[in-house]
């Protein structure tokens, strides 16, 4: 059956991301896929959106603002999928963490700011989720970016499309913990093996082994296909058309 999307291995029972113990699941096969699942749950950035010059450029600022050294673009996406701690952690390295930590929290109040100038969904994904609803997928949007970004950018993009966004906020742990995850299925009213999540980096497969769903990683975003593919995802899909039929078989 080609649907273009692989269908990849399964983790091993115990195996840990980060400190949490993946659920063992049984494989999935590509058929199971529109019978099996209630929900589908997306990451944020490099998945849904293309927020990549929005960030560089935000990054770039807040850099020149210190007198540090701009990062072009390809060298930002792969710090990307963090949190704005995480990104300045990985962006300015030799740092120390006092300093990043402000760093960050200037970012976010800038970035929180100015979101919304470049930043537009990938191609296809607004005809990608109007079918998954339309087909009765109960759809949310799961991101390490700070709600506020996530508010503004769900306002403006998913308002008719998804049912609600959830970014980073001090009530839960960042992915890759599930926190934020269990909060949306807990929203949704699905369990875990009801409910799959998709996204674009190796931040995301952790988030839904530890979380225990099944994971869908999508070649457009912010890692490339042969790193992804290493990750052994569940799925690996590269378009939205293939997403939307891995789900939706007769579309």
């Amino acid at each position: 059956m080609n649907l273009g999307a692989i269908a990849v291995g399964q983790r091993p029972l115990g195996t840990v991301y980060y400190g949490y113990t993946a659920q063992r699941r049984r494989a999935v096969m590509p058929h199971e896929i529109n019978h099996s699942y209630k929900a589908v749950i997306f990451d944020m950035d490099g998945t849904v959106l293309d927020t990549l010059s929005e960030l560089t450029h935000s990054l770039n600022h807040i850099f020149r603002l210190h007198q540090m050294p701009e990062l072009p673009p390809q060298e930002v996406h792969l710090c990307l999928g963090y949190g704005y701690t995480g990104l300045i952690e990985r962006a300015a390295p030799s740092v120390p963490a006092d300093e990043q930590a402000l760093l960050a929290e200037e970012f976010k109040q800038y970035y929180s700011a100015h979101c919304q100038g470049n930043t537009r969904p990938y191609d296809g994904v607004a005809d990608m989720l109007a079918a998954l609803r339309n087909g009765g997928y109960k759809t949310a949007i799961v991101s390490n970016k700070g709600q506020g970004a996530v508010s503004l950018l769900h306002d403006e993009f998913f308002r008719q499309l998804v049912d609600f966004s959830i970014g980073e906020s001090p009530q839960y742990r960042k992915k890759p913990a599930p926190d934020m995850i269990e909060k949306a299925l807990h929203l949704l009213n699905c369990r875990p093996e009801q409910a799959v999540y998709v996204g674009d980096s190796e931040v995301d497969k952790e988030t839904a082994d530890n979380a225990g769903l099944t994971s869908v990683l999508v070649t457009w975003g912010f890692r490339d296909s042969s790193f992804l593919e290493s990750l052994h995802p569940d799925y690996l899909v590269h378009s939205c058309q293939e997403l939307t039929h891995l789900f939706l078989p007769n579309d």
